[in-house]
């Protein structure tokens, strides 16, 4: 899972970069998340969420690697992406969902934590 709110945040941090999702390739991307965390989604860590129809546990956050400097499309080649995922988050970048219940998730559907 990764939120749109820590790619903005990435963005303000290191604007001679590009922090386009697909450099990253999350499963989920969510957005609108109320939240003045600059990482929105570590503070899911050990939590559980509701996404559309499925409900996952969020175990870890996602460390990232030098593939997230590689050109693509129209994403050039970037070595300074990595150096800001380090200096910004610690490498990492998202966090991992173990899923708890399977379901349908669609793009639209609205994510929140599961009270327990």
């Amino acid at each position: 899972l990764l939120t749109t709110e820590s790619l903005a945040t990435l963005q303000s941090r290191a604007p001679e970069s590009r922090f386009d999702a697909r450099r990253f390739r999350p499963n989920f991307l969510v957005g609108d998340v109320d939240s003045e965390e600059p990482f929105p989604e570590l503070a899911w860590l050990g939590e559980t969420l509701a996404l559309g129809e499925a409900v996952v546990d969020v175990v870890m956050a996602c460390p990232r690697c030098v593939m997230t400097t590689h050109g693509f499309d129209d994403l050039a080649k970037d070595p300074s992406i990595m150096r800001a995922l380090v200096r910004e988050a610690g490498g990492s970048l998202g966090v991992y969902a173990k899923p708890r219940r399977p379901g349908r998730v669609r793009a639209g559907d609205e994510v929140h934590l599961v009270q327990a």
